[in-house]
């Protein structure tokens, strides 16, 4: 099936629990997202240390049974203080670890809020042009120059956010950023907050496009649309905390301080309880990196929205805000939308047959194949061919004794 097709139904039996499965299983075996974090800085530096704490055990084992067992159990304490020590790292950990994922949650809520607070923003002005009384060139002037603000203002903040200036960043596309006035584009680069410049910017064009007659809406209606760019604002703001505020300097130390406590003192303890140096040196180099490699990555947490992280995808969330954008273009010349229903469909409530669910289905896989086609013809204010325009297609006729609310879809997929 077409990715692209919502689900319409939920699968019976154990058919869900089996997709969870097998969704699982293909994201263990990402290759891609595999390689990155096995060449992680984090993933490297835990197995060297790991790797070295378990040939320190495999050693200190082999020199303890030359010596008859008495050289590390005169140096290690009981049993119950490493176990103490153990449990007090894990706690450590597992708290450092509920921070991270906190982060990486309000992360991808941020993410995503900001792009949906940019495109309702492009939307609302868009519509708002609709009942303009400024001639054809002016609308079309505002609407292409706020969509580029716009455009230039979402990749701006999610470069904001992925902090310091040395770390390898994202490359964020934005739409017809050479087609700005060389003023406003020196502007921009010059500006030491580039967000705050550009925003201001869309402000400014949207208070003279109401004072030249563009925007011809009531202020109070066209309030929505600023409420939606300070919610943007705020958005990004909220996020920033993410990339500008760290963990306390000294709750640091401490962790690190408890790491290296562990890859020490770990060498001797499966030195003294393992059988075998092969096992003393299994079992030290698996929980030593166990420790490193989940305190790496809860580091690497600490600002999800970096390429280091490969948390999350802004530069993809900018490309699909793009995408948005350029839908705007496209359909700000289409007419209303409009229905003719029947007289014996007026007002009646229709079923969800099986037929017309598989007619849906049947239209998301083919119709995207078609779209740009039909974007071309609409471009060109051509006739949409007759296999997907619906007014073209022949109204299906109720069978004896059906009921007309229950009228199936014909085969080609039109409703």
């Amino acid at each position: 099936s077409n990715p692209a097709c919502f689900p319409l139904s939920k699968p019976a039996g154990g058919a869900g629990g089996a997709a969870a499965m097998v969704s699982m299983v293909r994201l263990l075996v990402d290759r891609g997202k595999f390689c990155h974090m096995v060449r992680s800085r984090g993933f490297i530096m835990s197995a060297i240390v790991a790797f070295l704490s378990g040939v320190a055990s495999g050693v200190l084992y082999y020199y303890d049974s030359s010596r008859g067992g008495q050289f590390i159990e005169k140096l290690v304490p009981t049993e119950v203080v490493f176990n103490v020590f153990i449990t007090f790292c894990a706690l450590v950990l597992g708290f450092r670890t509920a921070h991270a994922l906190t982060r990486y949650t309000d992360a991808a809520m941020y993410l995503h809020k900001l792009s949906a607070c940019w495109f309702d923003t492009a939307s609302t002005l868009f519509s708002f042009c609709r009942p303009s009384k400024a001639d054809n060139e002016a609308v079309d002037q505002f609407q292409q120059t706020l969509l580029r603000l716009i455009s230039v203002t979402s990749a701006l903040s999610l470069e904001a956010l992925q902090g310091a200036s040395w770390c390898p960043k994202f490359r964020f596309e934005v739409v017809g950023l050479s087609e700005l006035d060389d003023a406003t584009q020196r502007e921009i680069v010059q500006a030491e907050h580039r967000v705050e410049f550009v925003f201001q910017m869309m402000q400014q064009l949207c208070i003279d496009g109401m004072d030249s007659g563009v925007l011809n809406v009531p202020a109070p209606i066209l309030t929505r649309s600023f409420q939606e760019m300070s919610g943007a604002l705020l958005t990004f703001h909220e996020a920033k905390k993410l990339a500008a505020v760290q963990m306390p300097y000294t709750y640091i130390v401490i962790t690190a301080t408890l790491l290296v406590s562990a890859a020490v003192c770990m060498p001797f303890m499966m030195a003294l309880y393992t059988q075998g140096w092969w096992s003393s040196f299994f079992f030290t180099m698996s929980g030593t990196f166990l420790l490193w490699s989940t305190n790496c990555m809860n580091e690497s947490l600490d600002n999800p929205f970096t390429i280091e992280s490969q948390a999350l995808d802004p530069s993809g969330m900018q490309v699909e805000l793009n995408k948005q954008l350029l839908q705007l273009l496209m359909q700000r010349s289409l007419p209303t939308a409009s229905t003719t229903p029947s007289e014996q469909s007026r007002g009646s409530l229709q079923s969800w047959s099986d037929r017309t669910r598989h007619s849906l289905e049947i239209g998301c896989v083919v119709g995207p194949a078609r779209l740009s086609n039909v974007e071309r013809s609409i471009g060109n204010n051509a006739t949409i061919p007759p296999s997907l325009d619906i007014a073209a297609q022949p109204r299906p006729v109720p069978r004896r004794g059906e009921d007309p609310s229950h009228i199936r879809a014909p085969p080609n997929g039109a409703a």
